[in-house]
């Protein structure tokens, strides 16, 4: 039987909760495979995962954020056969990659004076801070599972392909970006009947009545579906909530948050571009709060962006 690990870096909870909800799949799985660790299902201790020299498959959760976090999953990804990156923390650096726009003591700093250190009289030592990261930053995995958390077709194809590996003992190909290779706007339930979408301007979602059969692009609302793997079956948009941007870029190691800015500037206003001017285009953009919070939310720590104010530095 093979030996499958569940690692948990810095996680909120919902990947274990998405991994959880295979329900009767888990059991299929353990006709395969023995959970060796998975600190919330199964009783295994840390120390016992550390003595073993081989793990067929690793899942990694959440991103990295101690020095033991990136011990961990340098320790145990090289014995293991498998390595899957579980979640857009683990890929992307998610929300909390973020972090990155400031100094590791900033972080470090903010987080300590939120918390009581004091332990009946003694004092109470936080883990040893890094600079937040993914987990793909620390080790190359075989297969790339997105979402926050990921979704049931995410996790329908990360069952069969643990299945299939299960019985054939190899991979398709390295690395593996699960969902569909393409736009989430392709088979939006919105998608505009035009090619030609007009942005009328920037509104915020209160600021608007939508109309739930149109695309949101088209009533001034920021949406990052064109920008969007899609690793879902539109759960946001079908509850009248643009995309955010959970499932990453389409392609692994393109940049979202640029195609969903291009997008924007193609498309904005261009039926009054010679009305407006440019000091109307900047007036509106002006309306757009946070561009890194929108358009970097889930994926600031892979950008080309990031990745190129690194080199100045």
């Amino acid at each position: 039987m093979l030996k499958l690990a569940v690692l948990p870096g810095a996680i909120c909870g919902g990947c274990d909760v998405a991994l959880a909800s295979l329900g009767e799949k888990l059991f299929e799985l353990l006709k395969h495979y023995e959970i060796v660790y998975w600190p919330i299902i199964v009783d295994r201790k840390l120390q016992d995962l550390l003595k073993l020299d081989r793990i067929d498959v690793l899942i990694h959760m959440g991103g990295i954020s101690t020095e033991e976090e990136v011990k961990l999953a340098r320790e145990i990804s090289t014995k293991a056969h498998v390595k899957v990156s579980f979640g857009t923390c683990s890929i992307y650096g998610d929300i909390p990659g973020l972090n990155s726009l400031y100094k590791p003591t900033e972080v470090y700093e903010t987080i300590a004076s939120q918390v009581d250190l004091r332990l009946k009289g003694e004092t109470l030592g936080l883990p040893q801070p890094v600079e937040y990261s993914a987990y793909t930053d620390v080790v190359e995995p075989d297969i790339l599972a997105p979402g926050c958390p990921p979704g049931d077709k995410v996790l329908e194809q990360l069952f069969e392909i643990l299945v299939h590996y299960a019985e054939k003992k190899k991979l398709e190909s390295k690395p593996l970006l699960l969902g569909d290779p393409e736009s989430l706007c392709n088979k939006c339930p919105r998608n505009p009947k035009t090619t030609k979408i007009v942005m009328p301007g920037i509104k915020r979602l209160y600021e608007i009545k939508l109309d739930e059969s149109k695309c949101f692009l088209e009533q001034g609302v920021l949406c990052m579906g064109p920008a969007t793997r899609t690793i879902c079956d539109y759960s946001c948009i079908r509850v009248n909530y643009p995309c955010t941007g959970c499932g990453g870029p389409v392609e692994w190691g393109s940049d979202s948050g640029l195609s969903a800015i291009s997008t924007v500037a193609s498309i904005l206003m261009v039926d009054s571009e010679k009305r407006v001017l440019e000091e109307g285009l900047v007036r509106e953009l002006g309306k757009i709060i946070d561009v890194v919070g929108l358009f970097y939310r889930y994926t600031l720590r892979k950008s080309l962006t990031y990745k190129l104010s690194r080199l100045h530095k």
